[in-house]
């Protein structure tokens, strides 16, 4: 039974994936550094906004937010002071939240 609901569950990322879109972080014109944030970023976003009442899926999500948030805040500070004078990197990065892990804001 648990098998299936993992099919399930990626299959439902799978298909949240096709429907996403191209992301910025396929943008050739970014930084490599800058391109692995933001899909590394972007994976965090979509896990954060991801709750289950399940508890075996609910410490998959916990893992993954754990592997892909954390250390987010300092890398966006890192990469927006690193490049600030590189317009098209502080647009992309402006829609991050700088303060997801619950430290007090710089």
């Amino acid at each position: 039974m648990m098998a299936g609901r993992r099919l399930t569950y990626a299959g439902l990322a799978l298909v949240q994936f096709c429907l996403a879109g191209p992301s910025l972080a396929d943008d050739a014109t970014l930084p490599d550094d800058v391109r692995a944030f933001i899909s590394r970023r972007d994976d965090c976003d979509h896990f954060r906004g991801e709750a289950s009442p399940d508890e075996e899926r609910q410490a998959e999500i916990d893992q993954q937010l754990r592997t892909l948030c954390s250390g987010s805040d300092a890398e966006l500070a890192r990469l927006k002071h690193r490049y600030a004078r590189n317009k098209t990197v502080q647009k992309a990065l402006d829609d991050y939240d700088p303060n997801i892990e619950g430290g007090s804001p710089d």
